[in-house]
């Protein structure tokens, strides 16, 4: 009987610290949360479109060409189980730079599956074509939400810089 009291009584200081651990994300970054959901009603969007995607509904992503888009209008365009191949910057509302595919000796390239990223990267290069360079503006619930990923906070809303170099595989190669 003993043995059960305190099997109980374990169980329940267990349960009490764990929810207190997996609570505390919510109120450690409340005013972080407020910073960015002001910072979103307040950014200039000006040139830049609200993009959509009918399989993520409840998501969007700004977007802003750099290039002439009828210069890339008959460029290839990303499938979601593409790999693609791409260059940029990813920033906070703060400006700071949390990564990016240019190098101190060098720039490289970021090569990943389009579905196998967070659903605002997606629904950017997927309404991108080869060639295109792009600024998105990306609220945290299309990027990591209430999660925090390395560097990034939760509720962290993100600006990514852009540029469509290639789709490898549906290339055809030079001879």
């Amino acid at each position: 009987m003993k043995k059960l009291f305190f099997a109980i009584l374990g169980l329940v200081a267990a349960t009490c610290i764990l929810s207190s651990c997996l609570g505390s994300d919510v109120e450690d970054y409340q005013e972080w949360r407020e910073q960015n959901d002001r910072w979103l009603d307040t950014v200039d969007l000006t040139g830049y479109n609200k993009v959509t995607a009918s399989w993520a509904p409840y998501h969007e992503v700004y977007m802003k060409w750099y290039n002439d888009r009828r210069l890339t209008a008959d460029s290839l365009s990303p499938l979601s189980t593409s790999t693609i191949s791409v260059k940029y910057e990813l920033e906070d509302i703060e400006g700071n730079l949390i990564s990016t595919s240019y190098k101190t000796n060098g720039d490289s390239l970021y090569t990943a599956v389009v579905n196998q990223n967070i659903i605002g990267f997606q629904m950017a290069v997927l309404n991108m074509n080869v060639g295109d360079s792009v600024s998105v503006i990306m609220p945290y619930t299309a990027g990591y939400g209430k999660n925090a990923q390395g560097s990034v906070r939760p509720y962290t809303n993100l600006v990514y810089r852009i540029k469509l170099v290639s789709i490898p595989a549906l290339e055809k190669p030079y001879n």
